[in-house]
């Protein structure tokens, strides 16, 4: 070890096999906050963390950081002041007995002649395999690792891992392990004739959690306006409008704006949630004072057209109003199939989540239920490779993961449940009917009637084809914009292309490559090809009927046969039936296996699906799962009919999704659907404190924002 570092912390050079794991509870604290209650009357040593050193040769913060931990071994609790945050640290044992929750463990401190010495020297302290390690962090600029461990720690706490692309997700783990981390910190100018030293720690999961983000902020604002005629909705636009001219005058320092701005969205939606039920409701959306005044002017403008009209109104920042609310009792949850997920989807929404990401981890694997090895990586195309089952695994995840936020999160009930293809699997999978549902997972990634019959090498379409083992055969399905009965007097001519999916103005053919083709010149149209081995909507799945019903033949909760929604199946129009598979019945597990198998078996007709819902009442269609593919093709059904109808989406590819989701609840409320805004104003509350304490402290408005967070 090289002698400007001490003699507290071995030389990774050492035998660190022997060194004894370091057992550093670390917690982050909002900068010269006070200590938690438990240790006020405890004793602390302060260090300073300087980082403007301009001479990097004496590596202050290398310092700093040997001194705490040597001071820790004695039993001291010890705070770090950096310029933008503050860490704690002290014995874990220490933590445990103040009842405290650690943010994250410090378990190993090393140094080396070089990054990977210092890190096997790390890593064998802290009695760690590297293949343990999930995230690897190095920073060369000693004047940046403070920041650097704040931020690591805070992303532990926080549950987010940062990949290589600079894009961030949540930080999955297999079943009952913990998340580990190491830093490496380099000095850059080491002295002349010295070589270069790295500094490397190893740090470990703590049992402490960053609080929820909030959904709302200063730039994300979120306004009820309630009314039981025009009349009283221009009033609410009024006196909003004279509350944000008012908040102009006399608030003129940014950071107090922002704090009226966020105490006048707590008293509108305290007033809304405590007020009486209204006929209508106004929810105006928008990033800024200045915006919102923008849509309050553009709501009062259109206001009495639309209540003339009897229709409805929106903005692109997320403001809306309806003049005839459908209501609970035509609301139905919509889920997607196999083919909309995508790269890095519901990447955003752990953090304002975190209990619900935490709860769906221990109760089953969350990583695998997403396949996040494949949505979460750096190559964007082997999303788009995935085989069909981890697909349909990522397609079902993503919709319980929705489902349950919604149910759980904003106490969201539909009324009605449907799916597309295989989004029948993952309506029942989501809304508590099956006991297991996660049991599902390794049977359709290990189950030949996925990756061999009707996907892979095609078992099911060799047979009925007739073909052995050696014959080629290439598969395709294509989306084709025309009707499906201009397909339909072609198929003869074609028996080995097959019309799987009919969707309104637009439908899907499947079968041989080179007939699909041939099928599609004659016919005049341009086919965009899926690239998609699935033979499920075709002539050569109907073998496998009984083996699909036999897959999901499933247990069913104790209370799943008096369910309270009405789930719809496209097996109901096969039969000829118009009603919930649960209308006539009470729920079972026959009943749910054979309706699946039904609707993977044969050709899928969504348009007569959609209009079946309509029958039976549904209107406001929430789309449950990745992107919003099914809301496109429920507009172009209905839009001829005269029936009210609206499509919702929960996410959006390539649009924001915390906005996305704020436009869906702005939807659901103007819509006078029971939705709880407990976690819009709880949101609120952290969000009010934190800027409080900024203020207190004399901060700007932009400053300490490593951690958007609440501590």
């Amino acid at each position: 070890m090289t002698q400007e570092f001490g003699q507290k912390v071995s030389n990774a050079n050492a035998n660190s096999e022997g060194a004894t794991p370091l057992r550093v509870a670390l917690l982050l604290l909002p900068k010269d906050a006070a200590l938690p209650d438990t240790l006020a009357n405890q004793p602390v040593r302060e260090l300073q963390v300087d980082q403007t050193e301009t001479d990097l040769t004496e590596n202050k913060l290398a310092q700093t950081l040997e001194q705490a931990v040597s001071w820790v071994a004695t039993g001291d609790l010890v705070c770090l002041q950096g310029a933008q945050q503050t860490l704690l640290l002290m014995p874990a044992l220490k933590a445990a007995q103040h009842k405290l929750h650690p943010h994250a463990h410090l378990a190993a401190l090393q140094y080396g002649q070089s990054q990977s010495s210092a890190l096997q020297g790390a890593l064998a302290q802290a009695k760690r395999q590297p293949d343990s390690v999930q995230c690897r962090a190095h920073i060369n600029d000693m004047n940046k690792g403070f920041d650097a461990l704040c931020r690591l720690i805070a992303d532990i706490a926080q549950r987010t891992i940062r990949r290589s692309d600079t894009r961030r997700h949540y930080w999955f783990t297999e079943p009952y392990q913990g998340r580990v981390a190491t830093l490496t910190l380099e000095n850059t100018q080491p002295q002349q004739g010295k070589a270069q030293t790295h500094l490397a720690m190893v740090l470990t999961q703590g049992t402490g959690r960053l609080k929820a983000r909030s959904l709302l902020s200063a730039s994300q604002l979120f306004f009820l306006l309630p009314g039981s005629s025009e009349a009283t909705l221009n009033q609410g636009l009024w006196a909003l409008a004279a509350a944000l001219d008012k908040l102009a005058l006399s608030q003129t320092e940014p950071l107090a704006r922002e704090m009226a701005i966020i105490e006048l969205m707590q008293q509108n939606l305290d007033a809304f949630v405590t007020s009486g039920p209204t006929r209508f409701v106004i929810c105006l959306q928008a990033i800024s004072i200045e915006a919102l005044g923008q849509e309050i002017t553009a709501m009062s403008q259109a206001l009495a057209k639309i209540c003339k009209e009897k229709g409805e109104y929106r903005t692109p920042s997320g403001s809306y109003f309806s003049t005839a609310p459908l209501g609970q009792a035509k609301l139905a949850f919509v889920y997607p199939g196999v083919g909309t997920i995508y790269p890095d989807m519901l990447h955003e929404l752990h953090s304002y989540f975190p209990a619900l990401f935490s709860r769906l981890q221990q109760q089953g694997d969350l990583k695998a239920m997403l396949q996040a090895d494949m949505i979460y990586q750096d190559d964007k195309a082997g999303t788009q490779q995935m085989p069909l089952s981890k697909m349909a695994i990522a397609g079902v995840g993503a919709s319980y993961l929705l489902t349950k936020l919604l149910v759980d999160e904003f106490a969201v009930q539909p009324h009605f449940a449907l799916g597309y293809s295989m989004g029948e699997a993952a309506m029942w999978a989501s809304l508590d009917v099956w006991q297991d549902p996660h049991s599902l997972i390794d049977k359709t990634l290990s189950d030949p009637l996925f990756t061999e019959e009707i996907s892979g090498p095609l078992k099911a379409v060799r047979r009925h084809w007739q073909l052995s083992e050696n014959d080629p055969l290439e598969w395709n399905n294509f989306l084709v914009r025309c009707q499906g009965d201009d397909i339909q007097p072609l198929l003869e001519r074609y028996p080995r292309a097959y019309l799987a999916i009919t969707q309104g103005d637009t439908c899907v053919i499947a079968g041989c490559q080179a007939s699909c083709q041939a099928l599609l010149q004659e016919l005049g149209k341009r086919g965009i090809a899926a690239n998609r081995v699935t033979a499920m909507h075709t002539p050569p799945a109907l073998s496998l009927q009984s083996q699909v019903q036999a897959f999901y033949h499933q247990a069913l909760m104790a209370e799943a046969a008096e369910h309270p929604v009405k789930f719809i199946s496209a097996a109901s129009l096969i039969d000829g039936q118009d009603g919930a598979v649960n209308e006539t019945q009470a729920l079972s597990a026959e009943a749910i296996a054979t309706s699946i198998a039904k609707t993977f078996c044969h050709r899928l007709d969504f348009e007569s699906l959609i209009q079946s819902a309509t029958h039976q009442g549904a209107a406001l269609f929430v789309e449950v799962g990745a992107d919003r593919q099914n809301c496109t093709l429920i507009d172009k059904i209905l839009k001829a009919s005269e029936t009210p109808h609206v499509s919702v989406p929960v996410n959006a590819r390539g649009a924001n999704e915390v906005i996305t989701l704020l436009k869906a609840l702005g939807t659901l409320i103007s819509h006078r659907v029971p939705v709880s805004l407990t976690v819009l104003q709880l949101g609120l509350k952290r969000e009010l404190a934190k800027l409080q304490q900024r203020s207190a402290q004399g901060e700007p408005p932009l400053a300490n924002t490593l951690f958007q967070e609440e501590v």
